[in-house]
């Protein structure tokens, strides 16, 4: 049962967004405050009565690049800024140009409803209502949605017709199982369990779940776990999302880090290569990054397991925090979307299938200002080869 408590668990600090570093002017402690951001309220309906509600933060007059990212959350009662851990993400992509929306999960902040009443397709739908309201707001940009770990159970169920142009899925696993006993397993190799002893534990694990959640009604005997949680879990336990995966429309970019404690990635990034086909997308390992893309330093399954120093090192950092070469090509990748590629999947060409990037280096999305050196360069070789 410890696997599914876990399943989709997703750390609450969120990947942050930037330019490279020799652009950046912002960062570390800066990040951790929204308080001098423009911002709009806004709302809609999901399940015809339930209404949620959400912030819009809008980059500084003249800085709009034309595009808005939603961000939609991983598993827990995470509000719109993911109890301040989104404050770097969204600093950093409103220095971009770039428009953020994110909302309160249904029963948490000032949304009504209940997040544990959901299933993955009740999160998509939600995910769908939303996008139509920001829609309305920014009707001529590109829109798209930042998913973090659960949410790679739903952004896959959207397409084109949801009018987004663009999806970023995080840390996403594939099948809900396989997310538990990896999770499981990882914990089990840190207490020192033998191969042996972790294969006999998942065993057993995996019969009691079918026992507790193929029950028809609450089992009394479950002391860490809510009704409410164990319906979610009896709810969703048997999600796979590969279907949906080869079945996307929609541009997407899937990136795990290299080390991740919480998600099997390369597995993960197997299955999105095999079956991911829609142009243009990106499937990305990223070398000594954890489940949210953070520097290896900071590498734990959950949050409350950080040491109160890397708390410090966290808020001191902000941006800086993540791993080197993983933002550059998610800003790249992001700010190269365009609100007319949406429907076009069905006529370009081939894809961008990467495995890993260097560490120093963000593999596609060379800047103008670097291809325009190079042009240059080549140009003065040519001119004094011919003198």
């Amino acid at each position: 049962m410890k696997a599914f408590l876990h399943a989709g668990l997703v750390l609450s600090l969120a990947i942050t967004i930037t330019r490279p570093v020799s652009v950046m002017a912002k960062g570390g402690e800066e990040d951790q405050t929204l308080s001098a951001r423009q911002t709009e309220e806004f709302h809609f309906t999901w399940n015809e009565n339930i209404t949620i509600r959400g912030t819009i933060w809008l980059p500084p007059d003249g800085a709009t690049q034309g595009n808005l990212a939603a961000l939609v959350h991983g598993d827990g009662p995470q509000d719109r800024t993911s109890g301040g851990g989104y404050n770097p993400l969204i600093n950093a992509l409103l220095d971009q140009g770039i428009a953020v929306a994110s909302w309160d999960k249904p029963g948490v902040g000032e949304s009504g409803g209940s997040w544990l009443d959901q299933s993955m397709s009740d999160r998509a739908d939600e995910t769908r209502s939303a996008i139509r309201k920001l829609r309305q707001r920014f009707e001529d940009s590109a829109i798209g949605a930042i998913g973090f770990s659960q949410a790679g159970w739903v952004l896959p169920r959207l397409s084109v017709e949801d009018d987004l142009d663009y999806l970023v899925l995080i840390g996403p696993a594939v099948n809900w199982q396989d997310q538990g006993d990896y999770f499981g397993t990882i914990r089990m190799e840190a207490e020192g369990k033998s191969l042996d002893e972790i294969e006999e534990a998942l065993i057993r694990d995996r019969a009691n779940d079918d026992i507790i959640f193929n029950a028809p009604t609450f089992p009394n005997n479950t002391a860490d776990l809510t009704e409410d949680r164990w319906a979610f879990i009896k709810r969703n336990r048997h999600e796979d999302s590969t279907i949906f995966i080869a079945n996307l429309t929609i541009s997407t970019l899937a990136m795990w880090g290299e080390v991740d404690l919480n998600v099997d990635a390369s597995k993960s990034a197997e299955i999105y290569r095999k079956f991911l086909t829609v142009c243009p997308h990106q499937v990305v390992l990223i070398p000594e990054a954890t489940h949210g893309l953070q520097k290896s330093t900071y590498n734990y399954q959950l949050v409350d397991q950080w040491p109160w120093q890397k708390q410090i090192d966290w808020y001191e950092e902000g941006r800086f925090a993540y791993a080197e070469g993983a933002l550059d090509l998610l800003t790249d990748w992001l700010l190269q979307r365009d609100h007319r590629e949406a429907g076009q999947s069905d006529i370009c060409g081939g894809s961008k299938d990467i495995k890993d990037i260097g560490s120093s280096s963000s593999a596609p999305g060379l800047h103008a200002s670097t291809i325009c050196s190079v042009l240059c360069v080549i140009l003065v070789v040519f001119f004094y080869s011919c003198v």
